[in-house]
């Protein structure tokens, strides 16, 4: 019966003190026409989700992630710095573009801050060229360009994402555009970052 009682207590104080909320603010989406973009290599430095607003009106936005990236390669000329910040807002995305070191990075100046809104994982060749996997890394079997891809030679084996490695590599992975060697993929063909800008 005590036991009745507290509970009873307590779920009277929760209605006399209700939590205290955050006031909410009004979602004012960014509208720029024409916005200067940015290309470019970038390694990962770190990346990290931020705290949102509570926006009035029942919006909720897609995750927010924030990002700070080394510039390993500048395809863009209007680049001049050497580690850039900007954001990524995943839209339900199956393969996160966190789980890659080095990435083909496409990036937007929006109304107060960079926002990525195409990225494509790329790795370095023998060579010391850059280049991305023949097929989207969320579906094995779409190609990312129409032109003919490059046979090359990678330094090292390519990463596995947690959704990639829900099934069978071979399928995943399939030949002659990777090889499996001890359970670890090495792209045998890919697409250089050129290839994927004029797509």
């Amino acid at each position: 019966m005590k036991i009745l009682f507290i509970l009873f207590l307590l779920f009277s104080l929760q209605i006399v003190f209700p939590q205290k909320t955050e006031p909410c603010v009004e979602y004012i989406p960014c509208n720029i026409e024409n916005p200067d973009i940015y290309i470019f290599i970038g390694k990962k430095l770190d990346v990290s989700r931020p705290g949102q607003p509570n926006y009035c009106n029942d919006f909720i936005p897609h995750s927010k992630y924030k990002s700070k990236y080394e510039i390993l390669k500048k395809i863009s000329k209007n680049i001049n710095v050497e580690i850039i910040d900007c954001v990524l807002y995943d839209h339900n995305i199956k393969v996160k573009y966190y789980e890659f070191e080095n990435l083909l990075l496409f990036v937007a100046k929006g109304c107060d801050e960079l926002n990525t809104y195409r990225y494509e994982p790329v790795y370095k060749m023998k060579n010391g060229n850059w280049a991305s996997p023949v097929f989207y890394e969320f579906e094995s079997t779409l190609k990312k360009s129409n032109k003919q891809p490059h046979k090359v030679d990678i330094a090292e084996p390519i990463t596995i994402s947690r959704y990639q490695s829900g099934g069978k590599l071979e399928d995943t992975f399939p030949e002659p555009y990777f090889e499996i060697k001890e359970g670890k993929v090495y792209m045998k063909y890919g697409f250089y970052p050129e290839d994927l800008i004029t797509n």
